[in-house]
């Protein structure tokens, strides 16, 4: 939104709203980049906010996702944990599986790819279910065999699978990503 008569106020504005979003992803990321200080890392394997908020902007635009939409699932995936990983074997902070970071092909240790996997991944569950996000959520969390495609009166339905956990999932994102749409508005 341009301003003919205070061009300068359109600009300022916008130098605003991106230190608020890189303040707030700076507060969010220091947990992790302090429990990575205290677990000795050396700096050549830490990634700081910085590089994170980078990634997160880039894979946001590349994947054409929401920005609140991919910290939301972050956020109900590993909770901002660098280093979590799932009893199931998924890994960083976007969970995703070691076979399928091998189909994105990204090295999903690293935090940076972990991200860019995650948010492709993403895209992937959404494009396949008609850019709709319950399924594709479903999709993300479960798999993407678990959610049945059926057809009733020609239009396309999608069946989420019976798993409780995977429920409290899609609301918990949605619950996130209402939180994050409102603060980066």
């Amino acid at each position: 939104m341009t301003n003919t008569k205070y061009p300068k106020a359109c600009f300022l504005l916008e130098i605003v709203k991106a230190a608020i979003l890189a303040i707030f992803f700076l507060f969010v990321f220091s947990v992790s980049v302090t429990y990575a200080s205290a677990a000795g890392l050396n700096k050549r394997n830490r990634h700081t906010a910085y590089y994170l908020d980078e990634t997160l902007i880039y894979a946001s635009k590349k994947y054409g996702l929401p920005l609140p939409f991919i910290v939301a699932v972050m956020r109900a995936e590993s909770g901002f944990d660098i280093y979590a990983v799932s009893p199931k074997g998924a890994i960083g902070l976007m969970q995703v599986m070691p076979q399928t970071g091998k189909m994105m092909r990204q090295n999903i240790d690293n935090p940076v790819n972990n991200i860019i996997a995650g948010a492709k991944y993403l895209h992937y569950c959404l494009k396949r279910f008609g850019f709709k996000p319950v399924p594709a959520l479903a999709c993300y969390n479960a798999g993407p065999d678990s959610i049945r495609t059926v057809y009733i009166k020609n239009r396309r339905k999608f069946i989420i699978p019976p798993y409780r956990q995977t429920e409290i999932y899609i609301m918990r994102v949605y619950k996130y990503y209402n939180y994050y749409r409102k603060l980066l508005k």
